[in-house]
């Protein structure tokens, strides 16, 4: 899985069993999680499947939410309302409530410019098509020696909110953000008040693009977890139009959507990952996908289906449930658009099932105009797992032997190196970086092993390059399905590589006194990370953004994100660890969410704006 395949093993894996019971009657919550959860849950679960004490720190809302559409909403499609809510409240000790964005967060009285695509300075999630993370100073607005008196401006609280999953794109004098819950605003850049909010049918996980739309409209494009693309316009954030993306039933939503010439590239994963939990069902018949679609009316163009042709039976679990096959290889994260070569380059995920593909834990070449595949590398071959091979009973779906769930997470980069050739790196939760020719159908340039690996990175999220070197964030944190580098021992921090050779050049940890006296806390590099000139900004999941020197990775900025803020409205808020997407740079500021409870992590529901203090 991919940080985003891991995304459906998450704390949210907490209720996986519930697909497999149908209540004869109303329950309480208490009974519902002794019947369907308790067994996998109790005493106190793993890294992936968390106990219950963890699952204490989540609030009401975000629990109802999974249910009802995020990870676990094929699970929760067997509970009523009012059950989910009672689960939710057992586990949280804490009344549900629904709380949306408060009216004390939206701006009034203040002057309101609009927002004009061509003053775009960040967006998608590594801030441009090339998947780079680097943001060059024309952008940036920020510099090297700026950075040590970078003093937070405002913190923006998301109501009941323990994940921020979504990289704010920035437009002229606003950004637009996703919360937890399907909100979609455009927050002022001085204040953070909203300018205008947007309800999604389901949660947005994936980065906001902006660009021309239908006749000529400034348009907003996201797409949420149930792969509904939406394009709303700009200006006022009214919906344009909406289109279901996905074909399978649970088709799911994780990588953010690439605009370019017309259309919207639209990723495509599954949550057959986490389903499979259940012996009952049939696993599985999903595969991963990429979509083109007309941005100016949501019409598909064409559909990529990762796995070609359709699965097959094979058999019948222990459970005597029939089992099918080959699927999975998910596109979890974003693609990477090469408009001189034609094409969009995507990585993709693990089988979930026996016959295993070429096609998973791959980097994929699909043509723009068509969506034929032109080529694929694949980096880990015979990968096939799914959640049931994380359980201490239910494995019936478990492939045999499984795989090590070792796939690509980041969007590839397509970069210039120092030579002036363009070449395509990409991390893999096996912790090795690749390098690969686009000119020679993907032929392997040079591979670094900076890490030990795991089904949570590895490198997990994405990197970053400023032509010079790759920044490669490794969490390598201690969940190994197989053991395929049992003489590597655990390494993780921040690597910068030598795009030229491979060679890593220099590598820090993150201090591990930072996580003293703090629970949920991991000495660790997870998430994205971006680089302007001179300096790599890099979140630990010990909550703290820290800025590293590109020569050498000394620390020149920290601060910590954990620590009390005062909020745009008064919204309770809470920071914690820092996953997910990389920090984002542009116009002179610099954004960073923290809290993310996926995965065991601290929770929180913090956006934070740094801007440059008197130095």
């Amino acid at each position: 899985m991919t940080p985003r395949s891991t995304a459906t093993a998450t704390v949210f894996t907490v209720l996986a069993s519930l697909a497999s019971w149908t209540p004869a009657h109303p329950q309480t919550g208490e009974e519902i999680f002794e019947a369907a959860c308790a067994s996998c849950h109790t005493p106190a679960g793993d890294e992936r499947t968390p106990g219950v004490s963890l699952l204490r720190q989540l609030t009401p809302r975000a629990i109802v939410a999974s249910l009802e559409d995020g990870v676990m909403r094929a699970e929760g499609a067997d509970l009523t309302p009012e059950q989910r809510i009672g689960v939710a409240e057992y586990l949280t000790r804490r009344r549900y409530e629904a709380v949306p964005v408060p009216e004390s967060t939206f701006c009034s009285g203040l002057p309101w410019t609009g927002m004009d695509p061509a003053a775009v300075s960040w967006m998608g999630f590594a801030g441009n098509l090339a998947g780079t993370g680097y943001q060059p100073p024309q952008h940036a607005g920020l510099t090297a020696a700026d950075v040590p008196n970078l003093e937070l401006r405002w913190a923006f609280a998301f109501p009941g909110g323990t994940n921020m999953r979504t990289s704010p794109a920035v437009a002229g004098d606003a950004a637009l953000v996703a919360g937890p819950f399907g909100e979609v605003m455009a927050l002022d850049l001085a204040t953070g008040c909203v300018r205008w909010g947007f309800e999604a049918d389901a949660t947005v996980r994936g980065a906001i693009t902006v660009g021309e739309g239908p006749d000529g409209r400034s348009t907003a494009y996201f797409v949420d977890s149930r792969t509904n693309a939406y394009a709303v316009d700009l200006e006022s954030g009214s919906l344009v139009w909406r289109v279901r993306v996905g074909w399978h039933a649970v088709a799911y939503g994780t990588g953010s959507p690439a605009l370019h010439d017309g259309r919207l590239y639209v990723p495509v994963s599954s949550l057959e990952v986490s389903v499979a939990g259940n012996p009952r069902y049939e696993c599985c018949t999903s595969s991963g996908a990429v979509a083109a679609l007309d941005a100016a009316t949501g019409d598909v163009l064409w559909y990529h289906r990762v796995i070609p042709g359709y699965p097959e039976e094979t058999g019948r679990n222990g459970a005597g449930t029939t089992t099918w096959g080959p699927s999975g290889a998910a596109v979890w994260s974003s693609p990477t658009i090469d408009p001189a070569r034609g094409l969009l380059y995507a990585g993709t995920g693990e089988n979930l099932t026996h016959p295993t593909t070429e096609s998973s834990d791959a980097i994929l070449a699909l043509d723009l105009e068509t969506g034929e595949l032109a080529w694929s590398f694949q980096a880990t071959a015979g990968d096939a797992f799914n959640m049931a091979c994380t359980q201490a009973a239910n494995r019936d779906n478990c492939p045999d032997p499984p795989g090590p769930d070792l796939d690509f997470g980041m969007a590839p980069m397509l970069v210039t190196r120092p030579d002036g050739k363009e070449i395509l790196v990409a991390g893999q939760k096996s912790g090795d970086v690749w390098a690969l020719d686009p000119d020679n159908e993907g032929a392997l340039l040079w591979s670094t092993a900076v890490g030990k690996g795991s089904a949570l990175g590895g490198i997990h999220w994405g990197m970053a390059t400023d032509g010079r070197y790759a920044y490669a964030p490794n969490a390598d944190r201690n969940a190994v399905i197989v053991d395929v580098n049992p003489e590597r021992e655990r390494s993780p921090g921040l690597y910068a590589l030598d795009l030229m050779t491979g060679e890593v050049v220099w590598s820090v940890p993150i201090p591990e006194e930072a996580c003293a006296g703090r629970r949920r806390c991991y000495s660790s590099n997870s998430a994205g990370v971006t680089a302007i000139d001179g300096v790599v900004f890099a979140g630990g999941l010990d909550g703290f953004i820290r800025a590293h020197s590109t020569e050498d990775g000394r620390v020149i900025w920290e601060f910590d994100t954990t620590q009390p803020s005062e909020t745009v409205g008064g919204v309770p808020g809470r920071g914690g660890a820092i996953d997910g997407p990389g920090p984002v740079v542009a116009g002179g500021m610099l954004f960073v969410n923290s809290g993310y409870a996926t995965f065991g992590q601290m929770p929180g529901n913090l956006l934070l704006a740094f801007g440059v203090g008197p130095g």
